[in-house]
Formats: structure tokens, sequence, C-alpha cells
């Protein structure tokens, strides 16, 4: 997200969260099937946790005293990327992209170096990681192979270019940039070229994610006052609002089959159907929960 480093808005994300306690939803709801990994400092820092989407079976994955954050799947569910701050030194915060196993095993490093490195998102291919990172001087977007090899810059604009989203088929990145002069959701091709604002509001538009059948990008603006969830056509048409919740709503993710979408508002995650229905809170913790992502 344009503006302060990702730790210094969850910090403040956090201590709002505070203010408002929430309980246990009293049964599971009805949200469908599937799992979702999301972060969560319910044990005093954050981590990365994997639970059921009706909110049951909630299980930690990582267990780090540091940052960890921003989970993204492999196509094939089999191993989640995020970011950490766990091999920072002398007392600096260094982000730097992860891998591991979907059970939290095998964790392995894939960034290197004194820059920021965050937001990790796998491409469909399951062969390469899109992130953004400030190692030339500001935010840019830059893609990987998981195996930290063959690095590359994909934007080269003067402005932040952060949230990085493959399209299904791998073609195209959806990114937010300020270029601009405010966030703003563009399309791209996957090598950096041909960069086109999509949803050219003077608001704030961030978090894109594209519909399974690449026709669609959801994401949350507070173009109505309050950051809320918007749908919208993957040309920038059609602009649909679908939450209108009294607190800050953000980073949509849509379910496999396309029919839900799971977002985090007030520190906690929620799923409701792709038309905006069937809202339903999944978490009820007194910790804050962020990220909610879908397994494939």
């Amino acid at each position: 997200m344009p503006g302060p480093p990702l730790r210094d808005l969850v910090a403040g994300l956090t201590a709002l969260s505070a203010l408002a306690a929430c309980k246990e939803p009293e049964s599971p709801p009805n949200v469908g099937s599937g799992q979702i990994a999301f972060a969560s400092d319910r044990l005093g820092q954050f981590d990365i946790y994997v639970m059921n989407a009706n909110g049951t079976a909630i299980h930690g994955l990582t267990d780090n005293l540091a940052f960890d954050f921003w989970p993204s799947w492999s196509p094939d569910g089999s191993r989640i990327a995020f970011t950490s701050d766990r091999d920072s030194q002398n007392g600096s915060v260094n982000l730097e992209i992860y891998v591991m196993n979907a059970d939290g095993t095998g964790v392995a490093r894939v960034t290197s170096g004194p820059a920021q490195d965050d937001e990790p998102a796998w491409s469909p291919d399951g062969t390469r990681l899109a992130f953004r990172s400030d190692r030339d001087g500001n935010d840019e977007i830059y893609v990987v192979n998981v195996d930290g090899s063959g690095l590359a810059r994909l934007t080269t604009d003067t402005a932040s270019d952060v949230q990085p989203a493959w399209s299904p088929d791998g073609s195209k990145l959806a990114f937010v940039s300020t270029r601009d002069g405010n966030p703003e959701i563009y399309v791209m091709n996957a090598d950096g070229t041909g960069a086109v604002n999509r949803s050219a509001n003077p608001a704030s538009d961030l978090g894109p994610a594209w519909s399974p059948d690449g026709t669609k990008l959801a994401f949350h603006s507070n173009r109505d006052g309050i950051l809320e969830i918007y749908v919208m056509n993957a040309d920038g048409s059609g602009v649909l609002r679908l939450t209108n919740l009294s607190t800050p709503s953000e980073l949509p993710a849509w379910s496999p089959e396309g029919s839900r979408i799971a977002f985090d508002s007030d520190a906690e995650i929620y799923v409701m159907r792709a038309d905006g229905t069937g809202l339903a809170r999944v978490t009820g913790t007194d910790a804050p929960n962020y990220i909610a992502r879908w397994r494939p």
C-alpha cells in the first residue's frame, strides 16, 4: 500500500482494533467449503494461520518471533509465500519473501538484500512470484523465480507501484499505483508493458483481486467515504459496491470457484457471496486478523 511501510500500517490497525473486541461466532456460518490462510497476532506476534472457510479448525503455520504476513497460495495449494522480517539484523527491519509448505514446514527464503520486499503473489504456472520492493529507491513491482533466481523489475515509474495480482491466465498483472496522483488499480502485461488505469477515480482504490475466470477485479476503495469492497469488470466498467459496513473493509480474495469473496474488516475475516449477499464473520478474537487468502 502506498505510504508508510507495511509493518507501520499493521501496527496502526492493530491499535485501532484493540478498541473493539469481538466475540466468537455462536455457530459456524454456512459460507461454503475450502480453506483460508490469513495473518494474525493472536500469540503476540504476527504469524500465518489457516482455517476452514467457516472459521473452524484454525491452526498456525508459522511460530517465529518475527513479523510474518501477506500469505499467497501456490496455484496447486501445496505451498504458501509470505512476507517476514525474521532475518533482520542489527535492530533494523528487513522484510523479505519466503515460501513454505502448506503445513508450515520447509521454510525457504526467496529474496535477499537490504531492501523491503513484500506483498508476494504467486504466478498461475507456479514458477514465479511478483512482489513489491523499494530496492531501486521507490516502490516498484518485480518478479522472481520461486527459487530466488531470475529477478526482473517490471515497473519503472517514479510513483509508488504496489500490491501485484496475477490474472488467472498469467498474461497480465493488476497492481496499485500512485502515478496519477492517488492510488489507482492498473493492469499491465506480465512483462511490465501496456499499463492502463482501470479504476480512474479520485478516491483511493487498492487491493486488486482477479476473479477465477479473469473477467472481474474486486478491490477496496474509499470512494464512498469509508473503505468498502467493490467489483468491476476487468476493463474497469460496471463498478459495483458489495459491502456497506460501519468499519473499513479491505483486501478481497475470491473463492476458487468464484462464488464467494473473503476480506477483512475491523481486524476480522468476513466471507460473502460474490454479489455482496450472505455476509458472515468467520473469525472472532480479541487479536486482529488480516489478509484472507482462499486456498486454490
